[in-house]
């Protein structure tokens, strides 16, 4: 039986929280015939849905690892916009759809949302920008929000991966980042097999990893034994806060042993980890904001050569 938690008494029940879940889901689903954007290159290819603009597929191609899998579980964003004495109002990209995903060029291609609707706030006249630029096996999220509503925005998530794969389901997966404040420094926190959730019972319906990294070191390596990923904030300084998020959906196998199901669906509800960069923007109503862009590349090695990667291309980024 699926035990995500140890039960208390105002936590969802594990049936409760399967269908919710899947109602969740349910709304993403993306259609199997849906048009594609894609970019890529010798190295990568990223695909884009035309109708929602969500990330669909993201394949490692010289290393043959499919890291996106599944396009029905494709996001696009998420955004905070807490609304006068609730502040529990989000604007989820499951919901949207595009009015535009341009293929520029070769390499690049720009999607844009507008009047966004939310969760509990109805329709809201905000416009969300995004490029993405793929050169030479690197992946560059750029994105522009506009807020012409009476409310503001905390946090944009973007981009965001609905279903990021390990290599195979034999190897250990881990995120490697600089952990801030005290008893900061290098840090290993496991996403596969085990997950261990941070977040306890009442706030959060998932096994939760939200990791916080330094200012100066503004990555998280997404690594398995012998090749990973680097996410990365592209710039020297950032001008507001920056966590990495992790969600095991719908949940663990067991709260005891936090392992992760290996099976596709638990109960006929994917079984999947999210993964997003959360920006904490908090821009006031009337106003716009410029995220600072996010890259992601893939290497081979363990994490030491991730690092050396992400020292090398903050070293070319500062030339």
């Amino acid at each position: 039986m699926l035990n995500c938690y140890p039960m208390k008494k105002n936590f969802m029940s594990v049936p409760r929280m399967l269908a919710t879940a899947w109602v969740i889901v349910a709304a993403s689903v993306i259609s199997a015939q849906a048009t594609e954007v894609v970019l890529q290159d010798d190295q990568l290819l990223v695909a884009f849905d035309t109708d929602s603009g969500a990330l669909t597929r993201l394949e490692n191609k010289a290393a043959h690892w499919t890291v996106e899998r599944r396009p029905e579980l494709g996001v696009s964003f998420r955004l905070l916009a807490p609304l006068p004495g609730r502040r529990y109002n989000f604007v989820l990209g499951q919901r949207q759809h595009a009015v535009e995903v341009d293929k520029t060029s070769s390499q690049q291609v720009r999607i844009k949302w507008k009047d966004l609707l939310s969760e509990h706030g109805g329709v809201l006249p905000m416009a969300f920008t995004t490029l993405v630029t793929l050169t030479n096996g690197q992946l560059t999220f750029e994105g522009v929000l506009e807020d012409n509503s009476d409310i503001p925005v905390e946090t944009v998530e973007y981009p965001y991966l609905g279903d990021l794969n390990p290599p195979s389901r034999e190897v250990v997966f881990a995120a490697h980042y600089v952990k801030s404040g005290k008893g900061g420094g290098a840090t290993s926190d496991e996403l596969y097999p085990h997950f261990n959730n941070e977040k306890g019972y009442w706030g959060d319906f998932y096994p939760t990893k939200m990791l916080e990294t330094t200012p100066h070191d503004l990555y998280c390596l997404l690594q398995a034994p012998d090749e990973g990923i680097c996410v990365a904030m592209k710039t020297n300084g950032l001008p507001y806060r920056l966590q990495y998020y992790f969600e095991q959906r719908p949940g663990l196998i067991s709260s005891v042993n936090q392992l992760v199901p290996k099976e596709d669906e638990i109960g006929g509800v994917p079984s999947h980890l999210e993964f997003r960069p959360c920006h904490f923007v908090f821009i006031g109503a009337h106003s716009t904001v410029t995220l600072v862009p996010v890259t992601l590349t893939c290497y081979s090695g363990d994490w030491h050569a991730g690092v050396n990667l992400y020292k090398e291309q903050n070293s070319a980024a500062a030339q």
